[in-house]
């Protein structure tokens, strides 16, 4: 790639706030931005705009995760950080949760750096997006199944939201922790306070101005009733408690954030209502999109 790429690539994916960041011994925050003044034409549109690109390694006792891959343009620092944070131990999985570039765009690159490592989730497909990649290497989960870390466990599930058809979640057992693919994700106006920055870490007035401004890509949104979906995610927390919330397209929602975090993306999501189509969703309360597994986070 030429310098004047790699240049340009840095303009748009950039990294700031001290990323990557240990957040729990066994929790590590990995990724950066995409920068809306970066992208080609772009460069004098007000306000600039920043959304995280962000991925997560659980390194369990004996084995270790990356949830999601990190963006493909970020990979200029990803590479160095990921060597930062597990410090010589190999990378075991690689969550992808779907197939969208920011999710899944370095995956032929991390399982090149780690041999012996292998991709979990809803990987139908991959075999398409990366033939470069050997089938035995990509390894096909269901909901409901788990992987083995050495202290704890890494469930795999259906996600209530979906970006795209394949879109998965998954929760460790042990930090109670959410990766929530593309949910709870957000866009930030552009400030070096808040890249790189926990959500119990940033001043009111800025924290009200990142979760007033959520990122709510997912399919049937906007045509279909949510009710029933944000039912099942009451559901789900029932059955699934959570004190960390990860995704995608956010900083790390701890301790006190959480519940906030919660109630203010379920009041948007709820309060938004069906945009054409309306549906009969009250009636079937599905986690994705054509799926019947909500029922079981109502019990």
């Amino acid at each position: 790639m030429s310098e004047a790429s790699n240049k340009a690539i840095q303009k748009a994916y950039i990294v700031r706030g001290g990323v990557p960041r240990m957040v729990l011994p066994d929790l590590a925050w990995v990724g950066g931005c995409s920068n809306s003044s970066g992208w080609p034409g772009r460069a004098e549109t007000r306000p600039v705009t920043h959304e995280p690109c962000m991925a997560y390694v659980i390194m369990g006792a004996q084995k270790t995760i990356m949830m999601d891959t990190g963006h493909y343009g970020l990979w200029y620092s990803l590479d160095g950080q990921l060597d930062a944070v597990l410090k010589g131990r190999p990378l075991d999985y690689v969550f992808v949760s779907h197939q969208e570039i920011p999710h899944t765009g370095n995956l032929g690159r991390l399982l090149r750096k780690y041999p012996n490592a292998v991709a979990v989730g809803d990987v139908r497909d991959y075999h398409l997006f990366h033939p470069e990649v050997a089938l035995d290497r990509l390894v096909q989960k269901q909901h409901g199944d788990r992987i083995d870390l050495g202290d704890r466990e890494i469930v795999f599930l259906d996600a209530i939201w979906k970006d795209l058809s394949g879109t998965m979640w998954t929760y460790d057992t042990r930090l109670k922790l959410l990766f929530s693919a593309d949910t709870f994700g957000y866009i930030h106006l552009h400030d070096e306070n808040v890249c790189g920055t926990m959500f119990h870490e940033m001043p009111e007035q800025t924290l009200g101005s990142v979760i007033g401004r959520p990122a709510l890509p997912f399919f049937g949104m906007r045509s279909r009733d949510q009710a029933a979906r944000v039912e099942a995610f009451r559901g789900f927390l029932k059955q699934y408690p959570l004190e960390i919330i990860t995704s995608g397209h956010t900083a790390p929602i701890m301790g006190a954030m959480v519940p906030r975090a919660i109630e203010k993306l379920l009041g948007d999501i709820a309060s938004g209502g069906p945009r054409f189509l309306q549906s009969v969703a009250g009636a079937d309360p599905g986690v994705g999109e054509g799926s019947d597994r909500g029922a079981e986070f109502h019990a």
